[in-house]
């Protein structure tokens, strides 16, 4: 696996390729999961803007408060540093300020487009070009990242495991969500991050049913169909492993509703696969719900790319026809929803291979396996 700096160094190359293409002078990157991304710095803006400015053909420029000028000083990579004082500060010395110094000259600068409305606000005299060149470049995942992705993806799954054997009639919400508590504990001891986020809990079926809603930890598992839920942020990676499980005997119907969702999953499985459309997946899971008539029972799209986030680029769903490609990462979670009844959803976390999928994340997937008596 690359080194930390081989890997920055390769990610601002690749970069820098495009702005050359794209025939950009500069790029301006806001966002803070952008930033960390070609520098590896944590941080919280707390209302200060941090401005990472990507040259074709020279090193990048970080435009910073005054206050983390040491902070933003770190060994692993070349680049300058300018800074201002404050979110608002004197004449001369507000952020846009410097940042117009050192952009007013030029013709044609880039930035990405969740950067668009605060900068653009405070620059209208820069000639801007809005696009979204690193959104796409944080699609495709390099060697090291699948690296890291698979380390969370495995304690997450293990997490969910562990959830699995203790998960009975009765088990108390507030016992599963310790499970993460003790692995997020772990982690900082190995690798603190401000980033480390580790979820893990049931969705009982009074909850099951809303997938944002938030269960009581005093509340308990009953029959089901439960959802246990780990969302994990490691390392600066994310990965995710959902399961819904049944603590007795499930009717009939529920059955046939862990059944529909459970051909669902394999109609996605079936269509992720490089080439095809990230709008297919939606589509063909969509068509399926609506020849089962559970149209009105479907809340959200059926999966969604993983990467530094639990939630970001590419989207399978409607509207977004963008190409699949080896090594994007994403959420393989079709789902279905009955009111006061409850939810049916598994998740995994999955990598598109040059000619299909591998899961990242392992856990029970029968029914038979997920009656937990």
């Amino acid at each position: 696996m690359n080194s930390l700096t081989t890997e920055l160094q390769q990610r601002i190359s690749i970069l820098q390729n495009k702005l050359r293409a794209a025939h950009l002078e500069a790029y301006v990157i806001t966002d803070q999961e952008d930033i960390w991304y070609f520098t590896n710095i944590s941080y919280k803006p707390e209302q200060r803007p941090f401005i990472l400015i990507m040259y074709p053909d020279k090193k990048p420029l970080f435009v910073v408060p005054k206050l983390e000028v040491d902070h933003f000083t770190v060994p692993y990579f070349d680049y300058d540093l300018d800074n201002y004082f404050d979110v608002t500060s004197k004449p001369a010395d507000n952020w846009y300020e410097v940042l117009i110094k050192h952009l007013k000259k030029l013709s044609h600068v880039g930035i990405e487009g969740n950067s668009q409305l605060l900068m653009t606000h405070f620059t209208s005299e820069i000639n801007w070009v809005v696009t979204f060149i690193v959104q796409n470049q944080r699609m495709i995942k390099s060697e090291y990242e699948l690296d890291k992705l698979q380390y969370v993806a495995d304690i997450c799954s293990r997490v969910v495991k562990q959830t699995l054997r203790i998960a009975k009639t009765g088990t108390k919400i507030a016992d599963t969500y310790r499970l993460a508590m003790q692995v997020g504990a772990e982690e900082m001891t190995k690798h603190f991050s401000l980033e480390n986020r580790t979820i893990n809990a049931v969705w009982p079926a009074e909850y099951s049913f809303m997938p944002h809603s938030i269960p009581d930890l005093n509340a308990t598992i009953g029959a089901g169909p439960n959802i246990d839920i780990a969302l994990f942020v490691l390392q600066g990676y994310a990965s995710e492993c959902e399961r819904t499980f049944f603590t007795v005997e499930p009717t009939k119907e529920q059955q046939t509703r862990f059944t529909q969702m459970m051909t669902a999953r394999s109609i996605f499985l079936n269509n992720l696969k490089p080439g095809n459309k990230a709008s297919d997946i939606e589509k063909v899971v969509d068509a399926y719900f609506a020849e089962q008539g559970l149209s009105d029972n479907i809340l959200h799209r059926p999966g969604h790319g993983i990467g530094l986030n639990n939630h970001e680029w590419p989207t399978l769903s409607l509207g977004n026809d963008s190409i699949l490609q080896k090594n994007m990462v994403v959420s393989v979670e079709p789902a279905i929803y009955f009111q006061n009844q409850g939810g049916y959803r598994h998740s995994d976390t999955a990598v598109i291979t040059k000619d299909g999928y591998r899961l990242m994340t392992q856990a029970p997937t029968t029914l038979s396996e997920l009656i937990l008596k």
